[in-house]
C-alpha cells in the first residue's frame, strides 16, 4: 500500500517525510504529518485527508502546529483531529432547545436514537457540525433514565452511552469529510481466524514487541445499586437512607437477562480468589416516573459492570514486525498469543481498541508508533468480554 496525503485538497504526499494515523474505538481519530518547513502547506484548521490505499482513511482539521528548527534544517508538524472534536462544545438539547433538563433520554430510549436526536438538535440551534450524519441503528437496549447531571455536552452523553457497552459510535471518512454513525454495541467483525499477532512464538512470531498489563484497581465483585427518588419515612423524614429500589445479585429479574449465569458464577470465583470487593452506586432521580423507567436500565448496567469488573482487566499492547500492514479496524476481534517464555504466555480473542499506521517519505504504510511518540505501541487490545453479554 502507498499512502496519499492532501491538505485543503492539495496533494502534499511528496512533501511529507513521515506521518501517522491513530484510530480509536469510540474516540477521536488523529493524524500527524511532518514536512520540511520551507515547503510546508497548511494552517490552523486546515483540512487534512489521508488515504492509505487500503484500510481506514482519515479526514480531520488541523488543531495543533509545531514549527521546529535548528542550525541545519526545520520542520513543521501538523496534528489533525477528526471533526467529532466539536461535540465537546455542543450542549445536548431537546427539540425545543432545552439543555438544562432535557427529556431526550426518555423520548428516545435507545442509544443510537438519542445520539441522532441531539446531533440534529445541535444543527438546529448551533450550526453545522462539520460532519454528516450516517447510520443510527434501531432496536437495542432501553437506556432511558441513564444517570445524568445536566447540562451535559454531546461528547459527555456519547461517553456515558458507550461506557454501557451497548453503544458504539464510529466515524468514517472520505476525501471531502466525515460521517458519524451509531450502533447497538459490538461494532466490528470477528477476524480472529484470519488476523493473528504472535509474540515469542519462534519462527511463527510476527511481533517485535509485546506488553501485557493486568490491573485489578477497578475489580468489584459485589455491586449494589440504589435507585431514586428518595423515599421519606417517619424514621427517615429526609429520605437519606431509603430509596425507591435497589439492584443486587439476588434480584430475581436479573436471572432473566442473557449472560447473568456466567456473571453469577464468575462472582463466586472472584470472591474466593480476591475476597469480597464492594461498590455502592446511588442513581438519584427526581420523580417516581423517572425512577420506574430507569429500574430495568439499572439492572442492565449492573450486569454489564459486574461482568466487566469481576476480574482484573487485561490489556495487550503490541508492536508488530516492521512492514506489517493494517488488515483490521477498531472494534474488530483478532487473535493474540504470546509464548510461554513471556511469563507463562497467553492466547485468546481480543478486541481492537486503537491502532496506528504510519509511513515515511517512501509512502509505504505499516503498523507502528505515532509520529513523535517513540515507544507507543501500534495496537492496543483488551480481553473480549462478549461471554458476559
Amino acid at each position: 500500500m502507498a499512502v496519499a496525503a492532501y491538505m485543503d485538497g492539495v496533494n502534499v504526499t511528496e512533501k511529507v517525510v513521515e506521518g501517522s494515523v491513530t484510530h480509536e474505538l469510540n474516540g477521536r481519530a488523529t493524524s500527524t504529518v511532518k514536512m520540511p518547513i520551507d515547503v510546508a502547506v497548511g494552517d490552523y484548521y486546515s483540512a487534512l485527508y489521508i488515504d492509505p490505499g487500503a484500510g481506514e482513511r482519515f479526514w480531520g482539521r488541523v488543531e495543533h502546529i509545531d514549527d521546529q528548527g535548528d542550525e541545519d534544517t526545520g520542520y513543521t508538524v501538523y496534528t489533525a483531529v477528526d471533526p467529532g472534536a466539536i461535540l465537546e462544545y455542543r450542549p445536548a438539547r431537546d427539540a425545543d432547545g432545552d439543555f438544562s433538563k432535557p427529556n431526550f433520554m426518555i423520548d428516545f430510549p435507545t442509544g443510537p436514537q438519542m445520539i441522532e436526536e441531539i446531533l440534529s438538535n445541535s444543527i438546529t440551534y448551533e450550526d453545522t457540525l462539520g460532519f454528516s450524519l450516517g447510520t443510527f441503528e434501531t432496536g437495542g437496549v432501553d437506556l432511558s433514565g441513564l444517570p445524568t447531571d445536566w447540562p451535559m455536552s454531546i461528547a459527555e452523553i456519547i461517553g456515558l452511552l458507550t461506557q454501557t457497552g451497548e453503544v458504539d459510535v464510529v466515524m468514517s471518512y472520505t476525501s471531502t469529510g466525515a460521517t458519524l454513525s451509531a450502533y447497538n454495541g459490538r461494532y466490528g467483525s470477528d477476524l480472529s481466524g484470519s488476523v493473528q499477532f504472535l509474540y515469542a512464538m519462534g519462527a511463527s512470531s510476527n511481533c517485535r514487541g509485546c506488553r501485557r498489563t493486568i490491573d485489578g484497581s477497578e475489580l468489584v465483585n459485589k455491586l449494589w445499586v440504589y435507585g431514586g427518588p428518595r423515599v421519606q419515612t417517619a424514621a427517615d423524614p429526609a429520605g437519606d437512607q431509603h430509596w425507591k429500589y435497589n439492584v443486587t445479585r439476588d434480584d430475581p429479574a436479573l436471572a432473566l437477562l442473557p449472560g447473568f449465569g456466567a456473571v453469577d458464577a464468575a462472582i463466586d470465583v472472584s470472591r474466593a480468589a480476591y475476597l469480597e470487593r464492594m461498590l455502592i452506586r446511588i442513581f438519584d432521580r427526581t420523580s417516581e416516573a423517572e425512577g420506574v423507567a430507569a429500574h430495568d436500565l439499572d439492572r442492565v448496567l449492573w450486569l454489564r459492570e459486574s461482568g466487566l469488573r469481576v476480574n482484573p482487566k487485561t490489556q495487550v499492547h503490541l508492536t508488530p514486525d516492521r512492514g506489517t500492514q493494517p488488515s483490521f479496524g477498531v472494534g474488530d476481534l483478532i487473535h493474540v498469543q504470546a509464548g510461554s517464555s513471556f511469563r507463562g504466555g497467553f492466547s485468546g480473542t481480543q478486541r481492537v481498541y486503537s491502532y496506528t499506521y504510519r509511513w515515511d517519505e517512501d509512502g509505504v504504510v505499516e503498523l507502528g508508533e505515532p509520529v513523535g511518540q517513540s515507544g507507543v505501541p501500534a495496537v492496543k487490545t483488551s480481553a473480549d468480554q462478549e461471554a458476559f453479554a
